[in-house]
């Protein structure tokens, strides 16, 4: 009897534990998309319920029309493509632009309902993604991050409609550096590509450079050669350097998608197969892509056809220019640029978009004042602005680009203007082999050239504006913004610095400089922003910020690092973070201010700091900052749940970072004043506790490190910094 009973009990146990676990499965969820639902339609469908199961544990089913009217139902798409959503909301639908979407709640059969749509596909698609957010998901560089407190599943009382408040949103990729996106392979840019379509960016420009391997192509029996990444250089991560243990054996770091490649023939295979599989994922997400190239800089090996052309300039002095001997009308450079134009465009012949960039350092200069009046002549500038009032402006305003540098840059600007008005002159060069017109952008017009911006850019031309460095330099000079005419206002974009690679390698933020900026563009009209940035791992804040603000205009800074960090780490610890963050604006301010290029990522990064002089007050200033980031970072872990602990001991580890990399820098400096002094014994113990923090603060990354860019400051530290100051010390200790 007793056993009976036993048996019955343990039976009664198993009914209950497994009803339990039945109801803790989550609810059951129809999600209705079209029965001819557009691609993106059909992926935003795909990507709910993925949401449904990881935050409810649903079991949701996607069908194409109800078959269950007993469970809860999300209709997908528009009254134009799905016919549930037709009939549910008929003419309540309101008058949405193709960027617009909505969220709406409505009872269907008695059942609670969920309309997710937009004014095209793509804008569906981040209607699905504001669900997610509204449910408490937090989108990421590196991955999508659950919400702290679970949520309730309801889908009542949800009424959300969204506009855009800048229409172009356009993220840069690719670039330079083995710190930024150029040691990205496929897979991680993918990753990256998706994150971006979940914080609603509508374009991609693929920034590359003409010493990369990413286009073959040959002029007049002159054949490029060159193809390589980081500028031609190669980072060994094997041996003593600190961190290696992220590169999981590998003896040189590289983009892994180049890893085999041997040879000119295969880094540009490589190269053509991994941007045109960006090209194609981005369009898979309902993007917009374009291909950012300078074209008038060309491999050091078109010398042969470019008579008398400069020297080699820019770092590792990998390109050349046309020179004095070459004009706007030369017909010999202007087959080389449409040469190499039609090139890009035959390899990547779906892109929507070919942005021409102006020469950053521009010797092209001898010609201007001619190009000056052949452009008078056509289109009348100086009806507007004359030509020695262009230069004074260049050579007056507060920008880095001012003086000398601004006079050629302004010279260099017209030069090139002038040429671009030469090159197509039959209309057909930016036509794509697949029968659609490729649409230009020109970025870096001068900003002494604004008045007549439009007169010398034709209409059919976006515009995409770099006016200084950082955001906090170009809000400095916020009166240049004012001078462009409404009709090429409405054209332009702003180029808005994430981070830059001037400040280095140290953390950055700069959202609040970005959020007046923003509101400056807006006023005047302007129609979005284009992203610049090399390290992507601390600015989830700033993209948090951008994503939020570029469909709500009460977004602030504050309210949207609130958002994030109380979403992924629990109530209470914004708090913290917050004061982390406004640090490390005070902290890259002081470094833009005072040193930029502190520590850009090249040769002598570290041992060009190795001098006699005092360390500058504002060393302790922004070392003072990062402490305080530090230190508030790990405050708020204490207070974070488990995913979220994880989550802020990444940015901890990169302020901790920080901190001791200004530690090695000032006993560097106080080895240099023992050396100048004599006194050899002190020399040594500073080196070594230079050598010490070195290694610490590069340790620090290697902690955490989730990404290439991650893994590629460890390898630019050991190469630029921790190797050279070891052979430092080793001599040093030498004569002891």
């Amino acid at each position: 009897m007793f056993g009976r009973n036993l048996l019955i009990c343990s039976f009664l146990s198993c009914v209950v534990l497994l009803s339990g676990s039945a109801v803790a499965a989550g609810p059951n969820v129809e999600v209705v998309v079209g029965p001819d639902a557009p691609p993106l339609e059909t992926l935003a469908a795909e990507e709910l319920a993925a949401q449904f199961r990881t935050l409810f544990e649903a079991e949701p089913s996607i069908v194409q029309s109800e078959s269950n009217k007993a469970v809860p139902r999300v209709l997908i798409g528009s009254p134009e493509t799905n016919p549930a959503v037709k009939e549910v909301i008929g003419a309540n639908w309101p008058k949405l632009s193709k960027q617009g979407h909505l969220i709406r709640s409505l009872q269907v059969n008695g059942q609670p309902a969920l309309v997710v749509g937009g004014g095209s596909p793509v804008a569906t698609l981040w209607a699905v993604y504001e669900l997610g957010q509204h449910f408490g998901m937090r989108y990421t560089a590196h991955g999508d991050q659950i919400p702290a407190v679970k949520p309730e599943f309801k889908l009542s009382g949800i009424d959300k409609t969204l506009e855009p408040q800048h229409k172009q949103r356009i993220w840069r990729t690719v670039n330079d550096f083995p710190i930024g996106p150029e040691s990205w392979g496929l897979a991680e840019q993918k990753q990256m590509l998706r994150q971006l379509a979940k914080l609603k960016y509508n374009r991609l420009m693929i920034s590359v450079w003409p010493w990369q391997p990413f286009v073959d192509y040959e002029f007049q029996g002159t054949k490029k050669q060159t193809a390589t990444l980081f500028f031609g250089e190669e980072f060994p991560v094997s041996g003593d350097i600190p961190g290696r243990a992220a590169f999981r054996g590998a003896k040189v770091f590289t983009n892994p998608d180049f890893a085999k490649a041997k040879n000119y023939e295969q880094m540009t295979a490589a190269g053509v197969k991994l941007l045109s599989g960006i090209i194609d994922e981005a369009h898979r997400l309902g993007m917009r892509v374009g291909l950012s190239i300078s074209p008038l800089e060309f491999p050091k090996e078109f010398a042969a056809v470019l008579p008398d052309a400069p020297e080699p300039h820019g770092l590792n002095k990998l390109v050349i220019g046309p020179g004095p001997e070459q004009t706007p009308q030369d017909q010999q450079l202007l087959e080389l640029v449409r040469t190499k134009i039609r090139a890009y465009i035959e390899a990547y012949p779906d892109i929507d978009d070919i942005y021409l960039t102006m020469p950053e350092f521009p010797a092209w200069v001898a010609h201007a004042e001619q190009s000056w009046d052949q452009l008078d002549a056509k289109v009348g500038l100086a009806e507007t602005l004359k030509y020695q009032d262009a230069i004074k402006a260049a050579r007056e305003r507060k920008t880095i680009a001012s003086g000398d540098r601004g006079e050629n840059a302004v010279k260099g600007n017209i030069a090139a203007i002038d040429f671009l008005h030469n090159l197509d002159p039959n209309g057909r060069l930016f036509v794509s082999p697949k029968g659609h017109e490729i649409k230009g952008v020109l970025t870096a017009m001068d900003p002494a050239l604004y008045p007549i911006a439009d007169k010398l850019i034709p209409e059919y031309v976006e515009l995409l504006h770099f006016v200084d460095y950082t955001a906090r330099r170009v809000l400095a000079n916020k009166e240049l913004l004012a001078k462009l005419p409404p009709a090429a206002a409405k054209r332009s974009m702003i180029i808005v610095t994430l981070a830059d690679d001037n400040v280095g390698v140290l953390p950055q933020l700069a959202t609040g400089d970005i959020h007046q900026l923003l509101a400056e563009t807006k006023k005047l009209g302007w129609a979005g922003f284009s992203t610049r940035y090399w390290l992507v791992g601390d600015l989830d804040p700033t993209l948090h910020y951008l994503s939020r603000a570029s469909f709500d205009p009460g977004v602030t800074p504050k309210s949207a690092y609130n958002d994030l960090f109380d979403g992924i780490c629990g109530p209470g610890v914004s708090q913290r973070t917050t004061l982390a963050f406004e640090a490390i604006e005070k902290a890259t301010a002081i470094v833009d201010k005072h040193g930029l290029g502190f520590t850009f990522p090249v040769q002598g990064m570290v041992m060009k700091h190795y001098d006699s002089s005092p360390a500058p007050d504002w060393w302790k200033e922004a070392s003072d900052a990062y402490t305080e980031a530090m230190v508030e970072m790990y405050r708020g872990q204490t207070r974070a749940g488990k995913a979220g602990r994880n989550y802020i001991l990444y940015h901890a580890k990169r302020h901790e970072f920080a901190v001791t990399y200004f530690a090695a820098l000032t006993a560097l400096r106080a080895a240099a004043e023992a050396q100048k002094a004599g006194d050899k014994e002190k020399a040594y113990k500073e080196m070594d506790k230079a050598v010490e923090a070195l290694y610490n603060a590069t340790k620090c990354l290697g902690e955490v490190a989730v990404s290439n860019s991650d893994r590629g400051l460890i390898a630019v530290m050991g190469h630029y910094g921790f190797r050279p100051l070891m052979k430092e010390f080793d001599r040093i200790e030498a004569e002891e």
